[in-house]
């Protein structure tokens, strides 16, 4: 395939994904027509000298003029949410890949559904929170979502003969690997007390400080149970974890003949971008080939839900539905932003995140104002009990 004449669009290109994004945008030598990133103007720069866009987008007016100043003016520039949302909506890019972390992504990600494009999406918030009106914007439009999770991809991978959408009579279980974070097998007790720095310090995966978090505590891995239902239309019950050290079955689809297939990788972020970009083809790579002798041995083991308590608040969330994960997510976020602070503890996440549900309306997400009016009522709430701690 002449990949020199797929356009693409990259949200969030400074970001962990989205740096990884701009490698492999490089080296398939596609056509990238927008970056947006939010203040690392510099970053941003640089990969617009590399990449050559046609449109620059940051988040206000102040970083849109150092921007241009490095840049010399020789790019479009935009700036705020409105901008960016609008431009995503007038795309005719083949590929929007949307690594914009956190809900205000939602937006985009509704804007690039209604357009019909391919969505290649890191962005687990907005699925969770608005799964439902992208999915039927999607529809509507005759666009696809391919997902750029390691998680995801690989399900959408063994799903593949079905259009990354089995049905659901079909399977019988997702398992759904999880790495463990760095502190499996402590108890919620020997957890309680760990400072930032240890918590920030993941096993496998170089991310961000909020992500990095929620492996720590699993909560991740419950937003990724969740999208994982928003995504490929099957019950909770049916997404089961597994934890499973080595990340290199990033998860598996059992059927209902108990016949398993897996999707086996390097732990590497570059190979789920490449796929969302190729797909359905696949492109080739010159890193990350498995060395089978050298593994060794792949071990699984259960999550223990009493150590990391937030994996189950997933699973209520999701089973509730309509607006309980979008404040789910909200209050998590509220929550790991004080932990990070040093405001609250490692112990405290839960209890915050908990007591932020108990107190919450749920109401049926019929338009993206019902998920920002529940992420406002929960930060409130999570605020409330963040300065009662």
């Amino acid at each position: 395939m002449d990949y020199s004449k797929m356009k693409v669009s990259i949200l969030g290109s400074t970001g962990s994904v989205g740096t990884q994004a701009v490698c492999v945008a490089r080296e398939l030598g596609v056509d990238v027509t927008l970056l947006a990133a939010g203040r690392n103007v510099t970053l941003l720069a640089e990969q617009a000298e590399i990449l050559k866009p046609r449109v620059l987008s940051v988040a206000d007016s102040e970083s849109a003029e150092k921007l241009r100043c490095l840049t010399g003016g020789r790019f479009e520039i935009i700036y705020g949410a409105d901008a960016l949302e609008s431009a995503v909506a007038a795309t005719n890019d083949d590929v929007v890949i949307h690594s914009i972390a956190g809900l205000e992504g939602t937006r985009y990600a509704l804007a690039a559904a209604k357009r019909g494009v391919r969505l290649a999406m890191a962005n687990k918030e907005a699925i969770i929170a608005a799964g439902e009106l992208i999915n039927e914007s999607l529809e509507s439009s005759g666009g696809i979502l391919v997902p750029v999770d390691s998680e995801h991809s690989a399900i959408f991978q063994c799903l593949a003969t079905g259009g990354g959408r089995a049905e659901p009579s079909s399977v019988k279980r997702i398992l759904l690997t999880a790495s463990g974070g760095p502190f499996f097998g402590m108890t919620y007790g020997e957890m309680a007390s760990v400072t930032p720095e240890r918590a920030l310090a993941h096993p496998t995966w170089k991310m961000g400080p909020k992500i990095t978090i929620d492996s720590a505590t699993l909560m991740n891995k419950g937003f990724e149970v969740m999208e994982a239902v928003r995504l490929f239309g099957v019950e909770p019950e049916k997404v089961c974890v597994l934890v499973h050290r080595q990340s290199i079955i990033h998860s598996m689809v059992e059927y209902i003949d108990n016949s398993v297939i897996a999707q086996l990788a390097a732990p590497d972020m570059r190979s789920c971008i490449r796929y969302a970009l190729s797909y359905p083809s696949r492109a080739v790579a010159s890193y990350g080939q498995l060395d089978f002798a050298a593994i060794g041995s792949l071990t699984f083991a259960d999550p223990d839900f009493e150590a990391f308590p937030l994996l189950s608040l997933a699973y209520d969330a999701i089973k509730t539905d309509g607006t309980a994960p979008a404040a789910l997510i909200a209050a998590d976020e509220s929550a790991v932003a004080a932990f990070l602070d040093k405001r609250i503890s490692f112990g405290d996440i839960y209890p915050v995140v908990r007591g932020t549900l108990d107190k919450i309306n749920v109401r049926k997400v019929a338009s993206p104002d019902d998920v920002y009016s529940a992420v406002e009522e929960a930060s409130h709430f999570a605020e409330e009990i963040i300065r009662s701690l």
